[in-house]
């Protein structure tokens, strides 16, 4: 297996050994593409966040998991700005900057910022190229981890926590991934991320494809296949997570005044989304008490694991990459490429830095089943 280099927060840097299975193929400032029998894998290695880059190094501050976007005029997008109505683009992204990072019209939908047309097209170099190792490959598996590059931005009003953005150590997962004795039927795409969010070890997302109506099936599969695996994990993983979201949710209760979603959406998008995550989980598993304190969320947090259900590995649970997928014009893209279908994948932190090779195994398992043919009917 490819041994690879990783920065202290999980962010991944680079091959440090080759392996005769797999070896990587295309080495930019901005992503890695490595390939091994029938598989292709691709790293991020740059900021997602626009403002976190050095232009001189060519290292970019692109979300390659965003839509392209246009240099002036109109995206499809607006935002209101000081009153006034502007077009969401690469130019008043960059324009606005940092203040922009607070809303998402800019941060959910555009893949970078640009101020000067030469370095918008040196931007759209690097994201086609993204794009064009991942959809013109004749790799039956490819996966993709488009975050998982290092995040060197300090923190700030607009972003507290930048390093949250960096989907951890998920290039130890995707290597573990390539295992040459394993290369399915059907061609399949996984997007690979890591969420530090309170919920479930592993969230498939189907990113609204009609292909993947079978899910709901797979996730029994899933979950039963690893029932014992995930459960002997659940003692550490509560340790780990409770004390972590609540040393969050406390800073946010003690900087912005208040845990309501609507009221931090207009101070700090980052944290907005945080909260409405927490509050679907524990809406889901039965919670009822107040959810607009830290004091509240607290006694939810920690009574979570005595509520039914308890599900672990979820379906859309997180993200569901649906509006990604419309970014993306993604169904049309893999009917291009020919691959059958794509999934989302998002996996703990928690479980990708501490079991990566479980992690690993639940994907591979997963990538198997969906690379089944249907059943025929009665």
């Amino acid at each position: 297996m490819i041994v690879i280099k990783e920065s202290r927060s999980g962010a991944y840097l680079g091959p440090a050994s080759q392996d005769s299975r797999a070896s990587r193929v295309v080495a930019d400032p901005n992503f890695d593409v490595f390939e091994g029998e029938g598989q292709r894998l691709l790293l991020g290695k740059c900021s997602r966040l626009p403002d976190d880059e050095d232009l001189s190094r060519g290292r970019f501050g692109i979300d390659f998991h965003r839509a392209l976007p246009p240099f002036q005029g109109p995206s499809g997008f607006t935002c209101r700005w000081d009153g006034e109505v502007i077009q969401v683009n690469a130019y008043n992204y960059a324009c606005c900057l940092p203040r922009a990072l607070r809303f998402r019209e800019f941060t959910a939908n555009l893949a970078f910022a640009a101020r000067e047309p030469e370095e918008y097209q040196a931007k759209c170099r690097v994201y086609e190229s993204f794009y064009s190792h991942l959809f013109d490959s004749s790799a039956q598996v490819v996966i993709a981890a488009p975050h998982s590059g290092e995040v060197r931005r300090p923190p700030d009003i607009y972003h507290p926590f930048p390093q949250s953005e960096i989907d951890a150590w998920t290039g130890r997962v995707g290597i573990r991934c390539l295992k040459p004795e394993f290369v399915p039927a059907r061609r399949l795409l996984i997007s690979l991320h890591s969420t530090d969010y309170f919920g479930s070890l592993l969230d498939i997302g189907d990113f609204g494809l009609p292909q993947n109506a079978g899910l709901p099936a797979v996730m029994e599969d899933l979950r039963r296949r690893f029932a014992g695996a995930i459960g002997a994990l659940l003692p550490a993983y509560r340790r780990h997570i409770v004390p972590y979201t609540l040393a969050r949710v406390e800073w946010f209760e003690s900087k912005f005044g208040t845990l309501d979603p609507r009221h931090l959406a207009g101070i700090s998008t980052a944290a907005a989304f945080e909260l409405k995550s927490i509050n679907k989980v524990l809406e889901v598993c039965g919670y009822r008490g107040d959810t607009r304190t830290a004091a509240g969320l607290r006694r939810g947090l920690e009574g979570f694991w005595h509520l039914p259900p308890q599900e672990l590995i979820t379906l859309n649970g997180i993200f569901s990459g649906r509006k990604t997928a419309r970014l993306l014009n993604l169904s049309r893209r893999l009917r291009q490429a020919g691959l059958h279908t794509a999934v989302q994948v998002e996996c703990s932190r928690f479980l990708a830095r501490h079991y990566p090779d479980l992690a690993a195994d639940i994907i591979l398992f997963l990538i198997k089943r969906l690379a089944e043919p249907p059943t025929a009917g009665p």
